[in-house]
């Protein structure tokens, strides 16, 4: 069995217990709000999802997120490297979202001229929240099970990150006028009119997909959306975040079962800061990866 090492950026949203369980090691985003620069959270690590959208909802301030920089990468890589770790997988943020990779490709350049044995291949996930999240349990998993080699797992993810599906819809419009996504007459529109729109992730970017009346109709249409694009129910995994929100979540999520006779194990976890910070609290969807594991996690 190889030894391989793997590093994700924190906006994947993995539960705690599994990043424990398989050793996954993190590097944070940073967030501060708007007025407040000098005070600068790590996430999940000096801020915690719970209480950041507690705060985002008292102060009505738009949070502002920044990327891990190559030194945050490097001190993870040589920390792995330093445990005799010659092959490392790093998975990242979607590029189009972030500098995240970038910043991991500067500090596997660095790596080159202090470990040139050490092996480290980058993977943009082109998803974000438990869209690469899913991803990264997934490839965790493979480690652990030591079927594949190294490059077969490379490539393996190479193909999971076009076959990983990521549905969502917002409960308030308002955060988005806060981000600069959203102008004042069409968060006033949208509100007045109960409109929830509906969105995806796409080639890792933010897809917006329509626009439905009222909440319920917002979280059936996310499951529906799903639906229609599973092929083989025995092959998916399934995760889902949620904004503070769980019963909303949980409306989603017996739906989405009660539809498509999905009996397996569904992730769940409260959205992270990173990405929670522009839709705001209210956020929840459904995330999954379709492909024949069987035999390789």
């Amino acid at each position: 069995m190889e030894k391989i090492g793997l590093v994700v950026d924190t906006a994947g949203d993995i539960p705690r217990d599994l990043v424990k369980e398989y050793d996954i090691r993190e590097v944070p985003f940073y967030l501060y709000f708007e007025g407040e620069e000098n005070v600068v959270y790590k996430e999940n690590v000096t801020l915690l999802p719970e209480d950041f959208f507690n705060i985002m909802k008292a102060k009505k301030k738009h949070p502002r997120t920044s990327q891990p920089n190559m030194e945050d990468y490097y001190v993870v890589l040589e920390q792995l490297a330093n445990e005799g770790y010659k092959k490392i997988i790093i998975m990242t943020l979607s590029a189009k979202f972030s500098g995240s990779n970038q910043s991991a490709q500067l500090a596997r350049d660095e790596m080159k001229l202090k470990h040139p044995d050490t092996r480290i291949e980058i993977i943009d996930t082109e998803s974000a929240t438990l869209g690469e999240g899913l991803q990264q349990i997934l490839t965790a998993k493979m480690i652990r099970k030591g079927v594949l080699s190294f490059d077969e797992i490379i490539n393996l993810l190479l193909k999971m990150r076009k076959n990983t599906h990521v549905f969502f819809t917002v409960e308030d419009l308002y955060f988005f006028y806060l981000g600069g996504r959203l102008g004042k007459g069409s968060v006033f529109l949208g509100n007045i009119m109960n409109l929830k729109p509906i969105m995806s992730i796409v080639d890792g970017e933010t897809n917006p997909i329509e626009k439905v009346r009222g909440r319920k109709k917002s979280l059936t249409r996310v499951a529906d959306l799903c639906k229609e694009l599973i092929k083989d129910i025995n092959n998916i995994f399934v995760a889902s975040p949620q904004a503070v929100c769980p019963e909303d979540q949980k409306f989603l999520l017996d739906y989405f079962r009660e539809i498509t006779g999905y009996k397996g194990e569904i992730i769940t976890r409260i959205m992270g800061t990173t990405i929670g910070a522009h839709p705001g609290p209210g956020t929840t969807g459904i995330c999954f990866v379709e492909m024949d594991l069987k035999g390789v996690i």
